[in-house]
């Protein structure tokens, strides 16, 4: 039933047993939040923790699924002006021609963008989503989307570097004049 969503966790590639996913797959998941591990004083606070004989069922609601609902409802509502629209359709063009990615986003990642963009900037208590709202998002939402070509992975390219370069070479759309 709605709302549906599915967290997962990402193991190194180099553990055994473990594969990268398709490209296909990986187009799916809204984003993706590298969280690595937390700082001694998290670590040593969960070793303190008696340990924990209870399930995810056990654990006490934050919401229910009449505010998420409404949370969805709002940020759907989010305004996003022609011209934001435009900057996102540019930085997924400026993707699929760089020279160092063999896979740019795709239309389900402009989407994904957009998307993104309405929520960020309802939770911040606005009803339009700004260039900031998107520059903030890039790498969550789209780092995991993209592949590097043959070339730029043997030399040592990382997309977030690649993803920095297009926000950066893409122009931001100005405000209203006189704004």
């Amino acid at each position: 039933p709605e709302p549906f969503f599915v967290i997962a966790t990402q193991n190194p590639v180099e553990h055994e047993g473990t594969y990268r996913l398709p490209e296909s797959q990986l187009d799916r998941f809204l984003m993706r939040i590298r969280m690595g591990y937390p700082d001694r004083g998290a670590e040593l606070a969960m070793l303190d923790r008696p340990t924990l004989t209870g399930g995810v069922d056990d654990l006490p609601a934050v919401t229910d699924v009449g505010a998420v609902a409404t949370m969805v409802e709002m940020a759907n509502g989010i305004h996003v002006a022609p011209a934001l629209k435009g900057y996102i359709v540019d930085l997924a063009a400026a993707t699929r021609r760089h020279p160092s990615l063999a896979l740019g986003m795709s239309p389900r990642a402009a989407l994904a963008i957009q998307r993104s963009a309405r929520a960020r900037a309802a939770s911040l208590g606005r009803d339009y989503a700004v260039p900031d709202d998107v520059k903030a998002l890039v790498t969550p939402v789209l780092e995991h989307r993209l592949i590097l070509a043959p070339d730029a992975h043997m030399a040592g390219t990382r997309v977030v570097d690649v993803l920095n370069e297009v926000v950066h070479s893409v122009a931001v759309p100005a405000g209203r004049p006189g704004a």
